[in-house]
């Protein structure tokens, strides 16, 4: 998931040269992505030892 962040990221600047309208958009769904990876959702739980 951490790569579709930053690739989102990354092309979201990208376009914004060209499409801000676009751009913009991509570039705030992959920061809310980092954001939600960093934060740990989507892993699995720890398991514990018996």
């Amino acid at each position: 998931m951490i790569g579709v962040a930053l690739a989102a990221i990354v092309v979201g600047i990208i376009v914004t040269f060209f499409l801000p309208w676009v751009g913009i958009p991509v570039g705030a769904v992959g920061l809310a992505l980092l954001v939600v990876y960093l934060a740990g959702w989507g892993r699995r739980a720890a398991q514990s030892q018996p």
